[in-house]
């Protein structure tokens, strides 16, 4: 009985050292960066990877990894204010994580990952509502949309400083008020239909000038024409001699004539008197 009594000790005893082995441990995973303190003060500024013995100490580990905001299935709706000033409702998503070199800055002004993520988040929201600030709703519906992600991703990163690092901001959904809406689209339509307008307008001032110019054109040649029969009786009395030539032809034209006898009526119709 004694000796199993020692047995069951001695199990007692390895079961205990390797309780105590295993909570006084803490496994440091590559994509962390743990700091270890020892009664708050810092011995370890970058525990390296591994299974650390911190049985008299703690570890406090920041993530490397990249960190998704919000989380994955949830979202955060955002009021801010425009330039115009209409309050509108954005989906923000942002992308960040913490940078290896200024880790330890991070953990002693905030000690715990906890603490610096709520500073994070609330220079997200400043950050985004400062952003939304300086655009109006027409430019958000503009062309220019493209450019708003990278502008709140430049007013979070100025928020933030050195505290982590803004890698990809979305704004993934903006609403306004019905009313504005509504107010847009009808203006947006306006718009289409005074362009269509001033279109349809420049097409018939064109045309319009393009028949002044050929009646300017055509009384230019008639008076040149008149000039030069005053200046020059010989040129009429020729003009006159082809359209008598042509009357005559006209007249006399056709398959079944074969003996052409002109009167004067028949020549006056065929005449072209210059």
């Amino acid at each position: 009985m004694a000796r199993f009594g020692a047995i069951g000790g001695t199990l007692f005893a390895v079961v205990v050292l390797l309780g105590v082995f295993f909570t006084g441990c803490t496994k440091v995973d590559q994509t962390d960066y743990c700091i270890e303190t020892r009664f708050g003060k810092v011995v370890d500024e970058h525990m390296a990877t591994g299974m650390a013995f911190t049985i008299f100490s703690e570890a406090t580990c920041f993530p490397l990894t990249d960190v998704n905001y919000p989380n994955q299935g949830s979202t955060e709706q955002i009021d801010a204010q425009t330039a115009d000033p209409v309050t509108v409702q954005g989906d923000v998503g942002v992308v960040y994580a913490y940078d290896p070199a200024s880790v330890n800055s991070v953990f002693i002004a905030k000690r715990t990952p906890a603490a610096a993520e709520i500073e994070i988040l609330n220079a997200i929201r400043e950050g985004y509502r400062t952003a939304l600030a300086g655009w109006t709703v027409e430019d958000i519906f503009s062309v220019r949309r493209t450019a708003l992600s990278d502008s709140v991703q430049a007013h979070i990163q100025r928020k933030l400083g050195t505290l982590a690092t803004i890698k990809r901001a979305y704004v993934r959904d903006i609403r306004i008020p019905k009313t504005i809406e509504d107010a847009r689209i009808g203006a947006v339509a306006q718009a289409q239909v005074l362009d269509s307008t001033l279109k349809r307008f420049a097409i018939d001032s064109v045309a319009a000038r393009a028949t002044i110019i050929r009646a300017q054109a055509e009384a230019e040649a008639t008076r040149l024409r008149g000039n030069a029969y005053a200046g020059n009786p010989a040129l009429l009395e020729l003009e006159r001699a082809r359209a008598f030539s042509d009357a005559i032809a006209r007249a006399c034209s056709g398959p079944q004539i074969s003996t052409c006898v002109i009167g004067g009526t028949v020549l006056d119709a065929n005449t072209r008197r210059p």
